[in-house]
């Protein structure tokens, strides 16, 4: 599978405004300022937001199933719920990685989903090709999604020079026939 890029209307998917009112902030992008919400997000799958995803499930899954079922003729699994990520300003980078070097099966799909526009040290890397490792920055803005096979294509995140922390969260899927089920992958 090709990298695409997804659009979807954040009026309808408000996972920004749910993670604004969950962090108790108004702007994602300048959260590294903000002492409290670093020390409660040090943890790139275990933070903050994990808590108040029973507040978007329905919403979550609505946009796995209405976005992506017919994109790909249907879906057996995804996970739920997602992995939520922050990318501080100034701080972090993650190994360049194939999902396949920590086990992930051949025929899982990732959606990265960022809650706050990307480009740049800010964003995910991806490479163009299996094993090229040119690694070029994804530039997406709130309405967006990329879906990309994150098995075999190598793909991280650099030190992020910006002036904007990224939030975002990610989430792999099965497709193949129904029901789609909701496993925690």
């Amino acid at each position: 599978m090709e990298p695409t890029i997804l659009n979807f209307d954040p009026k309808k998917y408000k996972f920004r405004e749910w993670a604004c009112e969950s962090l108790g902030v108004t702007c994602l992008e300048h959260i590294h300022e903000i002492e409290r919400i670093k020390t409660l997000n040090r943890s790139p799958t275990t933070n903050q937001l994990s808590q108040y995803f029973p507040e978007i499930e329905d919403s979550y899954r609505s946009f796995v199933l209405e976005l992506l079922g017919d994109m790909v003729s249907g879906i057996s699994s995804y996970q739920s719920p997602p992995s939520f990520r922050f990318h501080y300003c100034g701080r972090s980078s993650s190994v360049f990685h194939r999902d396949r070097d920590f086990g992930v099966e051949d025929g899982r799909i990732n959606v990265w989903v960022p809650l706050t526009s990307v480009w740049g040290e800010n964003s995910l890397w991806l490479e163009s090709d299996i094993g090229a490792k040119n690694y070029k920055p994804i530039v997406l803005k709130l309405g967006q999604a990329l879906i990309f096979d994150g098995v075999n294509l190598g793909h991280g995140s650099m030190i992020n020079t910006t002036d904007s922390t990224r939030v975002s969260f990610d989430f792999r899927f099965l497709p193949g026939l129904g029901p789609a089920m909701a496993t925690s992958y």
